[in-house]
């Protein structure tokens, strides 16, 4: 399988973007789409900027699509409006004139080399500019504290890892486009573990602004940051009856204003003689709350910014397998 046989490319529109050294933007499914963050983001970019096509990647071919399920209409009788996956890059105009390269879609199942060095040729091809990748995984950090997206691609002096950890297509892509020479910086955007199952609409706005920055962009937000405030709120609501979550809060607020490179030396400090619970302090506290959690498979996901409650069920019989039971996936 060649390069060419995966993409296909929207001539008139390349050429009219060749030498202007546009920036781009990655926001791929992969591993985790926490707080359906990147959803979030596609969605705002797509509706709020003008877009053109640019290449079109044969989804047909790369996405597995049992496994990514397309979309189907069914109504009077018949289906209609079958939505398969994309895999496409769009030039994308804000309201200002300024333009960016927009990668985005499904994760291809197959052809992570071939996507990867095609898309790579096209950036080659068109003389693009510095290329942003955006990620979202649910991390320890609390709702009641900004989002500190971390980056990394950048030379920091910074020394973490090395770890391993499950790679999806942008990890792959941010190797090969590095490996090519290319300026490239990651985007990992972090969210509160707790609510990853469910919208969480503010880690979207933070992406979105970083993206702007990033690209030159201007972002329409407002729609996302008033739902964000929804769901701050019926988060607070939530938790204001759990002590086991407020404490669960209150440890991951300490450590967020001790670690976070984010915010300044004055918020970083800490009460003389106040207690910063330590990793296993704080995995005991998140154990206690989650074991008053419960959520059965068959019931749908929780609506934007709604904690999974207490079972008021008969309890299930135990699971034959450990992966069938029942409970709140951190």
């Amino acid at each position: 399988m060649r390069a060419e046989d995966v993409m296909d490319v929207y001539g008139a529109t390349k050429r009219a973007v060749v030498g202007k050294g546009l920036p781009v933007v990655a926001v791929v499914d992969g591993v985790f789409d926490a707080g359906s963050t990147l959803a979030s983001m596609r969605r705002s970019l797509e509706a709020g900027l003008e877009s053109t096509p640019l290449a079109e990647f044969d989804a047909d071919l790369l996405v597995d699509h049992r496994a990514t399920r397309p979309r189907i209409t069914y109504a009077d009788g018949g289906f209609s409006e079958y939505a398969p996956p994309r895999l496409a890059v769009d030039v994308l105009k804000d309201e200002l004139g300024n333009e960016a390269l927009y990668f985005s879609g499904a994760e291809p199942s197959f052809g992570w080399e071939r996507v990867a060095a095609a898309l790579g040729g096209l950036l080659d091809d068109v003389g693009a500019g510095p290329v942003t990748v955006v990620h979202a995984v649910p991390l320890p950090v609390p709702h009641t504290r900004p989002v500190a997206i971390r980056r990394h691609g950048e030379n920091t002096g910074e020394r973490v890892g090395p770890f391993e950890l499950p790679a999806s297509f942008a990890h792959l892509l941010e190797t090969r486009l590095v490996q090519g020479g290319r300026e490239v910086v990651g985007m990992t955007i972090p969210v509160p573990h707790y609510i990853a199952e469910s919208e969480y609409p503010p880690a979207a706005v933070a992406g979105l602004e970083a993206v702007a920055a990033q690209a030159g962009l201007a972002v329409p937000t407002e729609e996302l940051r008033e739902a964000g405030r929804e769901v701050d709120a019926r988060i607070a609501a939530q938790i204001e009856d759990n002590p086991d979550a407020q404490r669960l809060v209150a440890g991951l607020e300490l450590r967020y204003d001790v670690e976070s490179p984010a915010l300044g030396a004055a918020s970083a400090l800490v009460a003389e003689g106040a207690h910063m619970p330590d990793g296993d302090e704080l995995a005991e506290a998140a154990e206690r709350y989650l074991r008053t959690v419960t959520i059965d498979p068959r019931l749908e996901t929780p609506a934007a910014g709604e904690l999974p409650g207490p079972s008021e069920r008969e309890p299930e019989p135990e699971a034959e397998h450990p992966d069938e039971a029942d409970g709140f996936r951190a």
